[in-house]
């Protein structure tokens, strides 16, 4: 079998195709697109066959691939964990322009997606990040390398979770992070340095879902918002008002 015939009979959409392809072969799309006579050897043909079949079910490229490209760097990413979304990657961009001029904004970081930063006390000095409900680690990872004088703490009360974005920081060089397991800021409760919170908190209802199929394979911990959609973005909100040494929260949520 070769590309051209792999794409033929893929079932799965092009773009799709592509990308599985261009994985399976270790190369780029465009190497997919110029080379259809490129011949397939026996194990990347069963391992293709296995990997669309995968997608024909609903599973997200993500997972089939174990990778996502978040801010020009590769995170792996499995069912542990949420998958990174082009509004995260703005969550991160409206955080680094918050450290430079901190204000209170909303801005648009996706179709039907804001984020809302909120200043609560005197933000003029930022020494550390706290990055709630991390997951993959995107987030914390990001800007801890994008920011390397700054102190950032991650936090999530998935076991599973962290430990996928430990591995992400171990890969990616950031070694300035502390991950602590727990329940929203409950972890920092104590924390008497300043301190902002950025969070891209689980904010779906069980309709969302049902209108996604592909979310019905991430977990439901990391999406689901609570009885009211917002149940858990709110009490981070109010727990971080209620922090003297919380100066500032950036949250995403939807419109």
């Amino acid at each position: 079998m070769n590309i051209l015939q792999a794409l033929q009979s893929a079932g799965i959409a092009r773009s799709d195709a592509e990308i599985l392809l261009a994985f399976l072969l270790m190369r780029d799309r465009a190497f997919v697109l110029a080379h259809p006579e490129h011949s397939l050897t026996e194990e990347q043909e069963s391992q293709w066959r296995s990997q669309r079949e995968r997608r024909k079910t609903g599973e997200p490229i993500s997972y089939i691939i174990g990778q996502r490209e978040f801010y020009g760097r590769t995170f792996l990413v499995d069912p542990r964990v949420h998958i990174p979304r082009p509004s995260t990657e703005n969550l991160v961009t409206m955080t680094l322009d918050f450290l430079k001029n901190p204000k209170d904004e909303v801005r648009n970081l996706e179709t039907g997606i804001i984020g809302k930063a909120k200043i609560l006390r005197d933000c003029s000095e930022i020494h550390t990040i706290v990055d709630v409900g991390t997951g993959s680690g995107c987030i914390a990872i990001t800007l801890a390398l994008e920011r390397p004088d700054l102190h950032i703490i991650a936090i999530d009360i998935s076991t599973d979770a962290l430990f996928v974005a430990k591995e992400n920081a171990v890969r990616l060089g950031a070694s300035r992070i502390d991950f602590l397991e727990g329940d929203l800021l409950f972890p920092i409760k104590n924390k008497h340095k300043p301190c902002i919170i950025v969070s891209n908190p689980p904010y779906l209802s069980d309709d969302d879902i049902v209108a996604h199929p592909d979310l019905s394979h991430e977990p439901r911990i990391a999406l689901l918002g609570g009885a009211h959609r917002n149940t858990l973005l709110q009490r981070i909100e109010r727990d971080a008002s209620a922090m003297e040494n919380c100066t500032g929260t950036i949250m995403e949520q939807m419109c």
